[in-house]
Formats: C-alpha cells, structure tokens, sequence
C-alpha cells in the first residue's frame, strides 16, 4: 500500500504530540490546545495563509502564534507548533490535529460514532443513542451528527469500521431485491 507523503507526515507529527501528551498525562488539554488553534486556522483563510507562506520567514510565523496563543495554550502546544513551522509542514496541521484527536480518543476509552439521519435528531434521542452505544461498545461515545434526506427515515450509525445501517432507503431496497427475485 502506497502511502501519501502527506499523510505519512501528519500521522509521524499526530503519533509525536499524542505520545507526548499521553506520557504527560495531559491528553484531554493538549487535545482541546491543538483544536483552539485548528479551528482558528480553518476559520481565518488569512492566517492559514500566512502560516503556510513559502517565502515568509519563520521567525514572523512563530511571533504570529506566540502573539495569538501565548496565553491560551500551553508551552508544549506552542512548541509543537515550532517544530511544524520550522519543518514546513503547517499545511498539514488540521491532518495533524485530527489524528492526534483520533489517538486521544482511544487512549481515553472513547470512540466517535457518526450518526445520519433524514432529521435532525432531537437532545434526547441523541442522547439515548450515546448510551446505548456507549453501553454496547463498553467505552463513552462522541457523537457526531449529520442529516441526510435520501435516507427517507431510520438511520446510519458509523463507529470505526463497523455501520449500522437502520435506514428505510436499505430496506427498500431490500424488499425490493426480494421481489425482483
């Protein structure tokens, strides 16, 4: 299996942090550290521009996140974000970030469930569905919401690799794959 360059870079740098974090027992901190900065980087084109410039020397991104971020992350947060700077690699951070989260997660006994719906689902029902899977894969559920209205009803749910697929547009198809035969 060939791999991206890219993506080997991402999960190097989001293995590196994640280790760190992990062995300072700071998971959950460093987690929401990196998502304050990816999520301003995502919502400020400008900024992401900046950090990523070719040309634009290091020295001027580094003082750009020092000034934006020195008192709302931590020392290592900012460090890390050095090393991506100094390695030319501030493109990948978002990658970088979400396998980081990806790695966290696990490493706290949690697991993301994407959950589709033709409707948006109400507090509730979220809810329910959080605990029952939480209770059925043993370990707290981050769940995660989309709608999608060629469901027609029912629902997806997608942990890892595995999808259960309660919607109405299967089970058509499937009495309609009966009465074909």
């Amino acid at each position: 299996m060939i791999m991206d360059k890219n993506v080997i870079l991402a999960k190097k740098y989001g293995r590196a942090i994640y280790d760190i974090a992990a062995e300072t027992q700071s998971l959950e901190s460093i987690g929401n550290d990196l998502k304050l900065i990816a999520d301003t980087l995502k919502e400020n084109a400008e900024l992401s521009n900046l950090l990523t410039h070719p040309i634009l020397a290091k020295n001027i991104k580094k003082n750009t996140i020092e000034s934006l971020f020195t008192d709302k992350v931590s020392t290592l947060v900012l460090n890390f974000c050095y090393v991506v700077i100094d390695k030319e690699h501030m493109n990948l951070f978002g990658d970088m970030v979400e396998i980081y989260n990806n790695l966290a997660c696990h490493g706290l006994g949690m697991e993301e469930a994407i959950v589709t719906t033709a409707v948006p689902l109400t507090d509730e029902q979220a809810e329910m569905i959080k605990e029952k899977l939480g209770a059925q894969l043993g370990c707290k559920i981050i769940l995660k919401q989309k709608v999608d209205a060629a469901l027609i009803g029912g629902f997806t749910i997608q942990v890892g690799d595995r999808l259960i697929d309660g919607s109405v547009v299967r089970q058509l198809n499937a009495l309609k794959a009966m009465m074909i035969q």
